[in-house]
């Protein structure tokens, strides 16, 4: 436990943006989480979309049409996956949320006796981002006799932390949760909550963060050798997200200059059980993508399409000399923009290329769409002016092994310092660690 100290953090979520989260992973809250807790959880699970590498064997017609529909549960599952009219009716209930939570967490002595009620109190702080009193009513749910609701409480309050921006506090949570309640999806994604509010922050937090992947690969490698992704009736975790948390967790090690399993997960993606699934791919990806770290980038510059005012105008960026960022990411991607303005914030001096293909927007060959090229140059005018959008062969993405977006991948003189899915304030503060910023609004800072 972590007393006097706090994390200064201006990687901070916009209201709308964490308002998505809260949608997100609020599962049973919102309509637009009706669907898999798959879905609604772990856009990771399904954020691949026709990968460089090739499966071995062709994909069963229930596999193809998960790989299928790959691209819009990435989409549905993205932050930033609002319409104009949801923004207007999230951001009026958020206040409604937000202003009834103040009123009752005042008098909440007078639900003392009504369990559910309570309950439904710290559900409305949550959703109304006022994650303090939610956090205060739920410690009082929790501390009942037998609340009724205790899991979905604790998963609450570990949601309440992340919203407070102290994921560290909520490993009391995770730890019961464990040791009271078989591991499930939802664990593992309470358990992801927690890892991707805690990436980047400091070494003083390894341990934790360590701890909490030891947790979940000890559950998940038996089942990804088993040829197992983690089902159950409340929902499921594709073997693929499995996989690309596991390396997301070796990664930290190698951060944290500790011994890591990379070796052990390269065996995965070559058992005969996961030949011909659409998992294969993502999986193959997902470890490519953190082989590539510390090495030589496999291409020596970029030759694209810059979008002028009215042609496509031929632009060559050479990958050699300096340090350069490249945002992959696909119309279907709506959270890239907001990130991309993250990182010019952060990196101002810093040159930075948000690149797609046709091929990408398409499904189909790689060439020029009028369609694809006229909304392009409608979302080029959401990233910020100095982000150069730069339309590149698809056989770049795949050799970069780009099928997540948005992602980011940093490389200087030539040598890729990081290459990861761009999904999270944590991912934020992994690329300016990388960077070598010396900005300290990240950093632990006495309170």
């Amino acid at each position: 436990m972590r007393t006097g100290k706090n994390y200064k953090s201006k990687l901070g979520l916009s209201p709308l943006r964490e308002a998505a989260t809260n949608r997100v992973h609020l599962h049973g809250e919102l309509k637009s989480c009706t669907l898999a807790i798959s879905t609604c959880f772990l856009f990771l699970s399904l954020g691949r979309f026709l990968s460089a590498q090739e499966n071995p064997q062709p994909l069963t017609p229930s596999e193809a049409y998960k790989a299928a529909l790959a691209p819009v549960t990435a989409t549905r599952s993205q932050p930033n996956d609002l319409t104009e009219a949801d923004k207007f009716a999230l951001g009026i209930g958020i206040v409604q949320a937000s202003r009834d939570c103040l009123a009752l967490s005042s008098n909440v002595s007078s639900l003392a006796g009504n369990t559910s009620e309570l309950y439904a109190l710290g559900q409305l702080c949550v959703f109304g981002q006022q994650f303090e009193s939610a956090r205060a009513v739920l410690v009082n749910y929790l501390a009942l006799p037998q609340p009724p609701q205790r899991e979905e409480a604790l998963l609450l309050l570990v949601r309440a932390y992340i919203g407070m921006k102290e994921a560290w506090s909520a490993e009391p949570q995770v730890d019961s949760l464990l040791r009271d309640y078989p591991y499930d999806a939802r664990i593992h994604a309470a358990i992801d909550q927690v890892l991707d509010g805690m990436e980047g922050l400091g070494p003083e937090d390894n341990p934790t963060a360590l701890k909490l992947c030891a947790t979940q690969n000890a559950v998940t490698l038996p089942l990804l050798n088993a040829g197992k992704a983690l089902e159950a009736k409340e929902g499921s975790a594709s073997a693929a997200l499995l996989f690309s948390d596991a390396v997301r967790c070796a990664s930290l090690a190698l951060i944290a200059h500790k011994p890591d399993n990379l070796a052990d997960l390269e065996q995965i993606p070559q058992l005969p059980a996961w030949s011909g699934t659409a998992d294969l791919a993502p999986m193959q990806s997902a470890l490519a993508r953190q082989q590539m770290v510390g090495k030589a980038s496999p291409i020596s510059s970029l030759h694209g399409l810059v979008l002028g005012p009215s042609t496509l105008v031929p632009k060559a960026v050479s990958l050699m000399h300096g340090a350069v960022l490249l945002v992959p990411f696909t119309l279907w991607s709506p959270s890239a923009p907001e990130m991309v303005r993250d990182l010019v914030k952060f990196l101002p001096s810093q040159s930075i290329y948000a690149i797609t293909s046709w091929h990408m927007n398409t499904g189909r060959d790689d060439v020029r769409s009028n369609d694809v090229l006229a909304a392009l140059r409608s979302f080029q005018k959401s990233f910020p002016a100095k982000v150069s959008l730069l339309v590149v062969p698809n056989t770049v993405l795949n050799t970069l092994q780009s099928d997540v977006f948005p992602a980011a991948i940093l490389m200087r003189d030539g040598t890729v310092l990081a290459n990861l899915p761009l999904n999270s304030e944590g991912a934020e503060r992994l690329i300016l660690n990388a960077s070598g910023s010396n900005d300290e609004t990240y950093k632990r800072t006495e309170r």
